[in-house]
């Protein structure tokens, strides 16, 4: 009867929380402007990405990777500018394995931050969703981390799609860098991961990182020693619940406020982690904010879901304490005040993080101009060093010509030596093979 009760009332708690993200549906986020459309297409009248048709540059980048066997940083840049995501050819396919090519040469050191940026920006514009989900849960073999910008404009993105398993995600790779960014980068995380969190509806948690082949036969392998399992409790992280948990508990403290306060709580109790939640309550009880109802009810339905019975104890003592505190539990509705909290950061800092993305597209388009200067002086230079080397090769030939006769008792003295050291030619005697017995007559067994 206890379960049913607890299912009963989750139940009541994601209605209301659907009821919630009904009447909100209408709520913007960014709005239009901080896309920089105009800025940004601005790279396409540039001299060096002008010309670059993003097809036949695709097949010359294939060609010079089966001939050198590597991939060139600033050439994937010219590439990832030069695409343009609002004309209905498809390359993410391609794109996507010319990156991972890149990840796994020499040149990854070499990457472009516009690379970065480039590349998420079209396949955002392309709706790839799954590709870009795929690419920055698996930074080994990409090595594509969204900046701040990039992130609000997916988050943003994804919010606005209703997809709060891809705003969720994109959130928590800012918690794996263990860097949440600028207040409205917070501001964001902070609503993808509870749009996740309460929502019903949400799309599959999908593991994209590449799983190991298993061979088709037994292989066994001698090894010094075994090493133990080990699991490092953050990139380690699989379940869904623990990575977006994780996100809220180390995020929240960083917007405070009764939304701070009540996603805290909120995220300790989804990451499991009793200890550091019951901290967390202690604290909050003795501190200034509040938390409202409606979490404390969530909170209340997942320690019910604790093995320990001590643990599990501790904490209802401790939710009790927090409640009986005088205005510490508010009758507040959490998504509305996430909504309205995100529209006055989105206000204050709209405004100045178009001006800066300006200019950093102004600065990496004077960046890519030299890179690219800076390569091409180095090709030349190679082929200057190796014309030189050939001239070298030439002229020593054309030498050996011209004083044939100056040099001829020294090329007489070198094949005399030469001669001597062949002149011992029993070493060189091939070895007699052994005679065989046919009178032997093998043991009797």
């Amino acid at each position: 009867m206890a379960t049913r009760a607890v299912l009963s009332r989750h139940i009541n708690l994601l209605h209301r929380t659907r009821l919630y993200f009904r009447r909100q549906q209408c709520c913007e986020y960014l709005s239009a402007a901080y896309q920089c459309e105009e800025a940004w297409n601005g790279r396409l009248q540039s001299p060096l990405i002008k010309n670059i048709k993003p097809g036949d540059y695709i097949y010359d980048l294939e060609q010079k990777y089966k001939r050198e066997g590597k991939i060139s940083a600033i050439d994937v840049d010219l590439l990832m500018n030069a695409v343009d995501g609002s004309k209905a050819i498809d390359l993410v396919s391609d794109i996507e394995e010319i990156v991972h090519r890149l990840r796994r040469s020499r040149e990854s050191v070499l990457t472009l931050p516009s690379t970065h940026h480039a590349l998420l920006r079209y396949l955002q514009l392309k709706n790839a969703t799954d590709t870009i989900l795929k690419i920055i849960s698996d930074p080994l073999n990409y090595g594509i981390f969204p900046d701040y910008y990039t992130s609000n404009l997916l988050m943003d993105t994804f919010l606005k799609q209703e997809n709060y398993t891809a705003a969720a995600r994109v959130a928590s790779v800012n918690m794996l860098q263990e860097d949440f960014g600028p207040p409205l980068t917070q501001t964001l995380a902070l609503a993808s991961c509870f749009a996740y969190v309460t929502c019903e509806n949400n799309q599959p948690w999908i593991d994209y990182k590449p799983k190991p082949e298993e061979p088709a036969e037994e292989v066994k392998i001698r090894v010094k020693y075994l090493r133990n399992p080990y699991f490092d409790d953050h990139f380690d992280l699989q379940d869904p619940n623990h990575i977006v948990g994780k996100t809220l508990a180390w995020l929240s403290p960083l917007v405070g406020g009764m939304i701070g306060a009540s996603c805290e709580l909120l995220g300790w109790a989804l990451y499991n982690k009793w200890g550091d939640l019951e901290a967390a309550l202690h604290r909050i009880k003795d501190g200034n904010d509040s938390v409202a109802v409606s979490m404390v009810q969530r909170i209340k339905e997942i320690i019910e879901q604790c093995e320990d019975g001590d643990v599990q104890e501790h904490l209802k003592v401790a939710m009790s304490h927090l409640e009986q505190v005088e205005g510490k539990v508010k009758e507040v509705e959490m998504w509305p005040a996430i909504q309205t909290l995100l529209s006055q950061v989105t206000a204050q800092a709209e405004q100045q993080d178009i001006k800066t993305q300006i200019d950093t597209y102004q600065c990496w388009e004077k960046g890519r101009a030299e890179e690219f200067q800076r390569q091409l002086d180095e090709y030349r230079k190679r082929e200057l060093l190796d014309e030189i080397e050939e001239k070298k090769k030439d002229l020593a030939e054309r030498e050996q010509v011209i004083f044939f006769f100056d040099n001829k008792e020294k090329l007489e003295l070198v094949l005399q030596q030469k001669k001597d050291q062949y002149k011992d030619k029993s070493k060189y005697q091939k070895k007699q093979k052994k005679k065989l017995d046919t009178d032997y007559i093998p043991p009797e067994v």
